[in-house]
């Protein structure tokens, strides 16, 4: 009776992780990984708002905040989108007010990387 029950005891939460584990992303949706940093040697930048759109339209689809490792991710319906910073942290300054166009394909992780000049 013991050895079945410490068996389940270690078997159970196993199965149970590895369950939750293997839980696919939904079809058709992928990634956006925003990473906001300063200087030649990439010092996260906290607390960058970066807005994303479709290509094709202007409509804010999703309002991202980096966080103290600066980095922020989303995830997005695969397409074309645009990301850019609508808020700049006090002290700092973004070093080019383009936005970064990424194409999000299933499965997928999307990158766009924004560099900040801090006093």
């Amino acid at each position: 009776m013991r050895r079945t029950l410490l068996a389940l005891s270690v078997l159970c939460p196993l199965a149970v992780a590895g369950i939750a584990s293997a839980d696919p992303a939904p079809p058709g949706t992928g990634t956006l990984t925003v990473r906001a940093f300063t200087g030649s040697e990439p010092i996260p930048v906290n607390r960058a708002t970066i807005e994303v759109t479709p290509c094709d339209a202007k409509q804010v689809v999703a309002t991202l905040v980096s966080g103290a490792d600066g980095h922020v991710t989303a995830d997005l319906p695969v397409g074309c989108y645009e990301a850019r910073v609508a808020t700049v942290p006090g002290g700092c300054g973004l070093t080019d007010t383009e936005p970064v166009r990424v194409t999000v394909a299933a499965g997928t992780d999307a990158r766009a990387g924004f560099r900040f000049g801090c006093a």
